[in-house]
């Protein structure tokens, strides 16, 4: 399971991300970044989350001190499918992301041409 997650990490999210950064003209390195963080950043906090949530289930409601596998398993599902949106919710935004159009520049100044130069 383990090697999937590092597939998707590492070649299906930049890969994903890099196709639709040149889409919109952003940069494919800073929106593969960006969808690796998200991933990342989302997976943290589901674990971090179910661990506060057994740690006030252990103090307040006396549950066991070992962990149960199964929350574990569920806490890691949790995770996985959390960083599994993350990249999408990253591409919607680049998506929504319209290209940065420059506007043209002003012309150029137009100078009154005298036909006699004053001595």
């Amino acid at each position: 399971m383990f090697v999937l997650e590092l597939y998707f990490l590492f070649y299906r999210v930049p890969k994903m991300m890099t196709r639709l950064a040149r889409e919109h003209g952003q940069s494919a390195l800073r929106w593969s970044l960006l969808g690796i963080g998200a991933w990342l950043a989302a997976e943290f906090a589901v674990l971090i989350t179910a661990g506060v949530i057994y740690a006030l289930g252990v103090e307040i409601l006396d549950w066991p001190m070992p962990i149960h596998p199964g929350y574990k398993g569920l806490a890691y599902l949790l995770a996985l499918i959390a960083a599994l949106l993350s990249p999408t919710l990253v591409s919607r935004v680049l998506t929504r992301k319209s290209k940065q159009k420059l506007s043209a520049p002003p012309p150029p100044p137009e100078f009154q041409q005298e036909s006699q130069h004053a001595n």
